[in-house]
């Protein structure tokens, strides 16, 4: 799944990739069990700070739309 975030927008920029990554679940391009890009991966993809990809996977991970297995990465939590 390809993640566009507009820095420009005024929305920050954590919360736009939780509300992407949201989208993606709900329209069905990421499944239950299907494993997100690493912390280190989707940072470096959109050219952001990891410590942005890990605040927006720890709320998403709060909020029981991730879960985030140490040492294997974070999933689509199964509903």
């Amino acid at each position: 799944m390809l993640f566009r975030l507009n820095p420009n927008s005024g929305v920050p920029i954590y919360l736009q990739l939780m509300e992407q990554i949201k989208h993606g679940i709900e329209t069905g391009a990421l499944r239950p069990g299907d494993q997100l890009p690493g912390i280190r991966k989707m940072a470096e993809t959109l050219v952001m700070n990891p410590n942005t990809v890990a605040k927006a996977y720890r709320e998403l991970e709060h909020e029981h739309v991730i879960e985030v297995r140490h040492g294997a990465g974070a999933f689509v939590a199964e509903r």
